[in-house]
């Protein structure tokens, strides 16, 4: 009986030390650990004038500035992008988690957004959060001062590439309308960037190629019987990763964790990424 007692208690410990390890690591190390995820995808359409044949397009997601997540932070983002020297960057929208609480200085994130290179454009949409907390009124400013297009409901032709970018407004919050992307060319390589994923399945009917979210964080806490009460709604379907429709279109749908957190200050088994999603011209 002592020896059982002796296994129990032993068996206890390790189980609060575990504990302890997994709370430490979701808290300190990984919402920290940014990975550079590398796409590659033909693009029927697409025209590039130049010898590489190839357009790359850097894609990061719900920073969720606040005090869990600084500008400081940010600039592992800012450096990841700059070093693989992008055509094009794609903000997916959520940028504070709540402004009416946000302690920080909205000018050094403009300053820190203006100081991601790319040559052919920035361009951002709308999440929920930037709805929220009072930041309808300040995200667009925050994001011009930083060198972004914010596309809300918006058809935008780079035609010298045979490229449109679509932007749908926030569908939780905002006036997002999915039905925008049949502004979608059949000659172009057509881009959908919508903040929740799950409207992917609203879009299929139309001329698009590819459609950039965010919203999800991967799940951000990833735990059995957990992580599907944490999904917001409109993200609750299409995870994180590559997606692929057996439509006219064959579109497909990419889903970044994004960088940030929102409710808890964790991640866990969903670490934060850039991705660099490069187009070939076919």
């Amino acid at each position: 009986m002592i020896k059982f007692i002796k296994t129990v208690f032993k068996l206890f410990i390790l189980f609060i030390i575990l504990v302890i390890g997994a709370f430490g690591y979701a808290r300190y190390i990984e919402p920290f650990q940014l990975k550079s995820v590398e796409i590659s995808l033909e693009a029927p359409g697409l025209k590039i004038d130049d010898q590489k044949n190839k357009l790359k397009i850097a894609v990061f997601s719900d920073t969720h500035f606040n005090d869990w997540y600084t500008v400081k932070d940010f600039k592992k983002v800012i450096s990841a992008i700059n070093k693989q020297s992008p055509d094009m960057v794609f903000f997916a929208g959520d940028l504070i988690d709540n402004y009416n609480l946000y302690n920080g200085n909205t000018d050094e994130i403009a300053t820190c957004l203006s100081r991601i290179k790319a040559p052919s454009g920035k361009f951002a949409v709308y999440g929920n959060h930037d709805y929220g907390g009072g930041a309808e009124w300040e995200y667009e400013g925050i994001m011009k001062k930083g060198g972004f297009t914010v596309l809300a409901g918006d058809y935008y032709a780079l035609d010298n590439l045979n490229l449109a970018i679509i932007g749908i407004d926030d569908i939780l919050i905002g006036g997002g309308t999915p039905s925008i992307a049949s502004w979608g060319r059949k000659d172009y390589y057509n881009i959908v960037l919508c903040h929740e994923p799950d409207v992917a399945d609203q879009i299929l009917d139309y001329n698009v190629n590819l459609m950039i979210s965010g919203h999800t964080h991967g799940g951000q806490i990833n735990i059995p019987g957990y992580t599907a009460e944490f999904l917001p709604p409109y993200g609750e379907k299409y995870l994180k990763g590559l997606f692929e429709f057996k439509n006219h279109n064959n579109t497909k749908l990419y889903v970044t964790s994004g960088v940030g957190m929102t409710k808890l200050p964790f991640r866990f088994m969903a670490p934060p990424d850039v991705t660099f999603i490069t187009l070939y011209a076919k």
